[in-house]
């Protein structure tokens, strides 16, 4: 409560005792002199008195809240007014209260639609990334197709010429017009080891300058351009030239034909080197086969000729390179008296293969054939 209610308060109060103390006043005086009003007996008009005091402390008390206070006016003349504004006010209230509810009903609707449109959102997000992962496999899985096709649509082209070269390979072998077979050997060397850069490559260039005019002699063609009929595939003549230079030992240097070379062609040949290692010692006993000779049955030669194919297989397996598809060499001489002794002989035979020589990568494997007979009673 502020200052201004106090003061209105206390000045009530002292106009109250005032009042009151007048209207004391005037009822005692009214009793002494025993004065009647309206005709009332004294007694009853000092009760009057005191009765209109009190209607006149009432009535200004009021009159000063009114005036002082608006909620007392409005308490004393506008209760009714009042009254109605806030059964209307609470009719709205009500009404508002209910339209709260149907919005708070629809907010609750829309967020339950925002939060399965975001859940869709979400999915939709999820089955695009599925979709952009199988749309870059797709195009990987295409990129491969074509790549596979395009190497296909080369392997068909290769093939097709493959084909028209065979066709034409098997026409010139019927005519005789094949000059070099496809890994025909056409020459070999030697190569010493530590050779400088520029000795190997003088020696290379002098096995090509060979390997050109042996092709001559066979029929091959030269080429139109640089006259020459021998040509070295791809960077194949510098990689054997870079092995024949790091190279700590000797080496052996082939070169083959790469492809049938019909007649009038120039040769397509590569270099195929390998290091010249000692395979079997002089005197190194490499082979035995025991047989048995039975008289006017057993074919000499026929196991002559195994004994020469099974060397020339071992030969193979321990590294020998083989020279027109042999490596073996026996002399005439050891043949003739190996066979000679074996038409003899009968029964039980051990034929040993001895090397003649230290026999190395590059062959040949020349052997001598002694034959034991097992005592056998």
């Amino acid at each position: 409560m502020d200052l201004s209610g106090f003061l209105l308060i206390f000045s009530i109060i002292i106009i109250s005792g005032v009042i009151a103390y007048l209207g004391d006043v005037l009822g005692r005086r009214i009793g002494k002199q025993r004065l009647s009003v309206l005709k009332l007996r004294p007694r009853y008009t000092a009760i009057l008195m005191s009765i209109i005091t009190g209607v006149i402390i009432a009535t200004i008390t009021l009159a000063l809240l009114t005036i002082a206070s608006e909620d007392v006016r409005t308490a004393l003349f506008g209760m009714r007014e009042l009254r109605e504004k806030l059964d209307s006010l609470d009719l709205e209230v009500k009404q508002r209260n209910a339209e709260l509810d149907v919005v708070r009903k629809e907010a609750e609707n829309f967020q339950n639609r925002i939060a399965e449109l975001e859940q869709k959102e979400k999915d939709l997000i999820l089955s695009r990334s599925q979709l952009e992962s199988q749309v870059e496999i797709l195009n990987e899985n295409v990129k491969d197709l074509v790549e596979q096709r395009d190497n296909l649509n080369e392997e068909i082209q290769s093939l097709q010429l493959e084909l028209r070269r065979t066709q034409e390979t098997i026409v010139a072998i019927r005519q005789g017009e094949i000059v070099f077979q496809e890994d025909e050997e056409m020459l070999r060397g030697l190569a010493p080891d530590g050779l400088a850069r520029e000795d190997a490559e003088k020696y290379l260039l002098t096995l090509l300058q060979r390997a050109d005019e042996l092709a001559l002699r066979r029929g091959a063609g030269q080429d139109s351009s640089n006259q020459r009929a021998v040509f070295v595939m791809g960077d194949n003549f510098d990689q054997a030239l870079e092995k024949l230079v790091m190279s700590k030992n000797q080496t052996v240097i082939r070169l083959v034909s790469a492809l049938n070379t019909l007649k009038g062609e120039p040769v397509i040949t590569r270099f195929i080197l390998d290091d010249n290692k000692k395979i079997f010692n002089a005197g190194q006993l490499i082979y035995q086969k025991e047989i048995i000779l039975v008289p006017d049955q057993s074919n000499v030669e026929q196991i002559l000729s195994e004994i020469l194919s099974e060397l020339n297989t071992l030969g193979v397996k321990q590294g020998i390179i083989p020279q027109r598809g042999r490596i073996g060499s026996v002399s005439a001489l050891n043949l003739t008296d190996v066979s000679r002794q074996l038409l003899q002989l009968n029964g039980r035979v051990l034929i040993n293969a001895i090397a003649e020589n230290d026999i190395y990568t590059i062959g040949p494997l020349r052997v001598r054939l002694e034959i034991m007979k097992d005592e056998v009673p």
